[in-house]
């Protein structure tokens, strides 16, 4: 194959991806240029980073280039044996990061089991990337790491994927490393890299073609209400058993849910659709589906119990799952389906520009669901 295809006027003026030959490219990748060297070893197809054109000259890169062909012609490693793969001292590993991170962060975490799953996440699921610096962590790393849990173990493989990202969202804070976070991945680059989930066992989801004519005969008692109102807004169980008059503006049409009650500690705005509000009745104090017992709410199973006879199988929790399906299949993107489920894709830099909960563009996809939840009984 060819090689030095390049010129230095082609490299400043490049805007896309474009190769020198043998292997060696230059790629975007964020809003920066990367080198990338990239060859069959054992195989697999392996793309190695040579660093980002701001630091690196073409020059240098095919220098880079040329020894990691020398060490393959030699049966060797590149990940390893390649000199400028060599840990800098003042660059941590990622092992290392990744137990300071958890240290500063437990203090402000509910209980220790939470400390608990982010050190199994990060010692035994992330194994794979203890022992890379921080700055050398590449998409493809990542997806080493996840693929082998990402279909038997779903939700351990998302928990691991975002506690990953978050230690890598530190480490480009503190400038230890440049570049895209290569573990915060879109759902159309993550299903590419990881392939598509299937619905995990114990959160089994009703296809939503079929919703319409079950959310009919769901009963006008108060746990039938509680899973309407949680279907229409696609919450979890905890969210609306403890559901309280104080949240709810039936005139602004709008919920907030404190941060106390949401998986993720932070304060979660719904907002609610005609149809939600006349689920709710008549406004009143205290809790707004309350048990048989006094200022109690309704049991943890009292709506589940309403799918334990005809649709075998099916969970409270997978109606999230159903929601998110048709949002998909309408053509609404993540940016507002994800908030709705109260999950936060942007990084921790982007949140910080863009804080809107994009409320009233979610208002209008919600009352399209709301109608298409009711849909059989029109």
């Amino acid at each position: 194959m060819a090689r030095y295809k390049l010129t230095a006027g082609m490299v400043k003026a490049a805007t896309g991806r474009i190769g020198d030959g043998g292997g060696l490219w230059l790629m975007p990748r964020g809003d920066k240029q990367y080198w990338i060297f990239i060859y069959q070893r054992h195989g697999r197809r392996r793309e190695m980073g040579l660093g980002p054109l701001e630091a690196v000259s073409l020059a240098d890169a095919r220098d880079k280039a040329d020894e990691v062909r020398k060490l393959l012609h030699a049966g060797k490693d590149p990940f390893k044996d390649a000199s400028f793969r060599q840990v800098d001292k003042r660059v941590p590993q990622f092992g290392d990061y990744a137990d300071e991170y958890i240290k500063d962060h437990a203090p402000q975490w509910r209980g220790g089991k939470t400390e608990i799953g982010w050190k199994s996440s990060l010692e035994a699921h992330a194994k794979g990337l203890r022992k890379l610096p921080v700055n050398e962590i590449r998409r493809a790393d990542v997806v080493r790491v996840i693929k082998p849990i990402w279909q038997a173990k779903p939700e351990t493989a998302k928990k691991t994927l975002e506690r990953i990202a978050a230690v890598l969202e530190l480490a480009t804070d503190m400038e230890l490393r440049a570049g895209p976070n290569p573990a915060r991945m879109d759902a159309k680059a993550r299903d590419k890299a990881l392939g598509v989930q299937a619905a995990a066992g114990n959160h089994a989801s009703m296809p939503y073609p079929d919703l319409p004519k079950f959310f009919a005969g769901i009963p006008d008692t108060v746990a039938g209400r509680a899973l309407r109102f949680l279907i229409l807004n696609a919450n979890r169980t905890k969210e609306v058993r403890f559901a309280d008059w104080s949240e709810i503006d039936t005139d602004a049409k709008v919920w907030i849910i404190p941060p106390s009650r949401m998986k993720e500690p932070r304060e979660h705005r719904v907002p609610l659709t005609d149809s939600g509000i006349a689920v709710l009745g008549e406004p009143g104090k205290g809790l707004v589906f309350k048990g048989a017992r006094r200022d109690r709410p309704i049991g943890e199973v009292a709506m589940a119990k309403l799918l334990a006879k005809g649709v075998l199988g099916f969970t409270v929790h997978g109606f999230r799952t159903t929601f998110r399906t048709w949002a998909q299949e309408q053509g609404y993107p993540d940016e507002l389906a994800e908030p709705a489920l109260a999950h936060e894709t942007r990084g921790k830099v982007q949140r910080a520009y863009a804080r809107s909960d994009v409320l009233e563009r979610r208002r209008e996809m919600m009352q399209a669901w709301a109608a298409y939840c009711g849909s059989a009984a029109q």
